[in-house]
């Protein structure tokens, strides 16, 4: 079974080779985590982002839910399915897809990305703005405890208040809380129409141009600010009608400033910077009311990085090439003095090491969420 080139590449670098098992039922994975007893265990998919957690620790065994695959029910009148964590997204959406439907999320990497992966990593971008967060699109769960017994949470309904949600919990958990089996997911219609709309311009322009359409009347799914090689861009992605499209990008290029340029792109996702050495992916946050002076920051220390920040939350993504540690030290105090964080997801160890994660008053409670759950530690050893 193909796992991603990241952890291929990671387990060829290996003293000694680290055993893989990819059970293909949960009573079978049930019965491997009993075995387990205290061994440090790893459970991925395809392992396309196996080493965003902030510090991993040497593990026993990798297990992989790549060989849980299955539609288990797909309830096209509400607008719910629930698959096996070990389906890719691409086949989901290709399942979804004959019934006019999809789970509207993007995430890095959706050659390799599973249902399971996607909602560890809490991964998407620039579709949370109309769609919000993997936590809003997912339902209700089944996981395996460090004990290896079967757990659920959550339901198969929109409309569900019973008890404890934690099925948030497990969104971007990292694999630290369990192993996801099952995942029941929000769907939405499929829209009849995409479109992008790509304005170039000065950083500031383009912001203020950002800061008018999320405050006027037209819908973009997506409104991304991105520092490229070629200059800055605002990236405005639209569903819905070829009419009502048309009409709303007609809007955004009347409230425009003069001297930006326009172009209507493809409406896949735009190509993103590929995997090579001395690339630093990160994560980082700040204010909305901060976006221009966090750009302002990635051009002063980082001139050649390419940023997305995602302008309505203020999320972003950055890939750095061979960022100093003083510069991203610099980053980070400037991010944490306006609310914000920055955190290294595909780094060398000694980086990560360095710009030590910050987790803030949460970190109290995620180490009582992570002994209540897997007392052992058993479940990717990091930092929490």
């Amino acid at each position: 079974m193909a796992f991603s080139p990241p952890l291929t590449d990671f387990l060829s670098g290996q003293a000694a080779p680290i055993p893989i098992q990819t059970p293909s039922t949960v009573p079978e994975l049930a019965q491997l985590l009993k075995e387990c007893r205290e061994r440090k265990v790893l459970p991925l998919g395809q392992g396309s982002k196996w080493g965003w957690a902030p510090r991993l620790e040497a593990v026993d065994l990798i297990l992989s839910t790549r060989g849980l695959r299955r539609l288990i029910d797909h309830a096209a009148a509400d607008l719910t399915a629930t698959v096996e964590a070990g389906m890719t997204l691409a086949e989901l959406q290709a399942i979804l897809a004959e019934r006019g439907q999809w789970w509207p999320v993007d995430p890095l990497y959706p050659d390799w990305a599973t249902v399971g992966g996607i909602v560890a990593t809490a991964d998407t971008g620039s579709l949370r703005w109309r769609y919000g967060g993997i936590g809003d699109l997912l339902l209700g769960i089944t996981w395996v405890r460090a004990d290896g017994e079967v757990a659920k949470a959550g339901g198969r309904v929109v409309k569900n208040v019973a008890g404890y949600n934690l099925t948030r919990l497990f969104a971007g958990s990292l694999g630290s809380l369990g192993i996801l089996t099952q995942a029941t997911l929000r769907l939405y219609p499929l829209p009849a129409a995409q479109a992008t709309l790509v304005a170039t311009g000065s950083l500031p322009d383009l912001e203020a141009l950002a800061r008018q359409v999320l405050r006027a009347p037209v819908s973009p799914v997506g409104v991304d600010l991105w520092l490229k090689a070629e200059g800055p861009q605002l990236c405005l992605h639209f569903h819905g009608s070829e009419r009502v499209i048309a009409q709303q990008m007609t809007q955004v290029q009347q409230l425009a400033p003069a001297g930006l340029s326009w172009q209507e792109a493809r409406p896949e996702a735009p190509p993103l910077p590929s995997r090579r050495a001395g690339m630093v992916l990160a994560k980082f946050g700040c204010l909305p009311s901060q976006s221009l002076a966090t750009l302002e920051q990635f051009q002063s220390l980082f001139p050649d990085a390419q940023v997305q920040l995602h302008r309505g939350c203020g999320l972003g993504r950055a890939w750095i090439s061979q960022p100093e540690v003083g510069s991203l030290l610099q980053l980070q105090r400037h991010l944490k003095s306006v609310g914000g964080f920055l955190l290294l997801l595909e780094a060398p160890a000694a980086l990560k090491t360095a710009l030590a994660h910050d987790f803030g008053p949460t970190a109290t409670l995620m180490r009582k969420l992570k002994q209540q759950f897997d007392p052992a530690a058993i479940f990717s050893p990091s930092l929490i």
